[in-house]
């Protein structure tokens, strides 16, 4: 299957933090610099597994200065394209002293605000901080345990670029784990990435990619039809806290139900997903 409107990539990180060299570990190549900085550039991933191909855009962006950066793209008008974006790929170099450490964390903050504003608590991108090979030397000791639980703090998964081989658990280090992390998520953005349009069929395509959109979606419309029972009713005005209240667990339980509809499709054949999906949303539009 070809996803023919696949989400972005965007790989970024500060002056110098090897963006570039990743780029070209990981798909072959990389853009040409055409000025001092990569802000700007983009690139395109052929991606081919066995159960789709797609050509991936990558947009790379340069964070000089962290707190503006984190400002210009909090803003409402930047939400456009936060929310097309199916990847984060943070570049930094191995820090030297504990002060590059906390500007890693104060980027790690601003990325994770500037997702949380635009998409909320149910963004569905695969964020990945990704160490690269530090020039100079001896650099800052500091163990992949202790990297972990600092990137999983901010909802990043820390790779090693350096590392070479397979894990404990079996699974590919260095970039190579880059390579499977991206090649696992769901890049379907639909037609256009105009926005979610809530059809059966490319739900069933989409599932996990739409999660966020289809929850967007259902509060929206759990709001209106709401909004419509309320109009002219008796006792206007009267319970609105209790009124919240129950709107907020009906929502959650959705949620709930999303969640166990993506984790219960999983493993199933596509024609099995898209019926199951289909009857899914059904149901759950019934509960609207």
């Amino acid at each position: 299957m070809e996803i023919q409107h696949p989400r972005r990539i965007l790989a970024l990180g500060a002056p110098e933090s090897g963006v570039l060299s990743l780029l070209k570990e990981l798909t072959g190549s990389a853009p040409e610099l055409v000025s001092n900085t990569t802000a700007g550039l983009s690139h395109e991933w052929h991606l081919e597994t066995k159960y789709y191909t797609a050509k991936l855009p990558i947009w790379l962006d340069e964070i000089p200065n962290v707190s503006e950066w984190r400002a210009e793209f909090i803003k409402p008008e930047a939400r456009e394209v936060i929310t097309v974006l199916g990847a984060w790929v943070f570049c930094f170099r191995k820090p030297v002293t504990t002060v590059e450490v906390d500007t890693v964390k104060e980027t790690l903050q601003a990325i994770a605000d500037v997702i949380e504003k635009a998409c909320g608590f149910g963004g569905d991108q695969i964020c990945l901080a990704v160490a690269m090979p530090q020039s100079t030397t001896p650099y800052l000791e500091k163990s992949a345990e202790e990297w972990d639980e600092l990137c999983m703090e901010y909802g990043f998964e820390f790779v090693d670029s350096e590392a070479k081989g397979k894990n404990e658990f079996g699974e590919e280090t260095g970039v190579r784990r880059v390579e499977d992390a991206l090649k696992a998520h769901e890049w379907d953005g639909g037609a256009g990435d105009e926005g979610f349009d809530f059809d059966e069929e490319e739900f069933g395509e989409g599932l996990d990619a739409e999660e966020r959109e289809m929850g967007s979606e259902m509060f929206g419309l759990k709001m209106a039809v709401s909004g419509l029972g309320e109009e002219g009713g008796e006792g206007e005005g009267e319970g609105e806290e209790d009124n919240e209240e129950g709107q907020v667990e009906e929502l959650e339980a959705l949620m709930r139900r999303m969640v166990a509809i993506k984790e219960t499709s999983e493993g199933m054949s596509e024609t099995e997903r898209k019926r199951f999906a289909a009857k899914a949303v059904s149901d759950l539009m019934k509960d609207l």
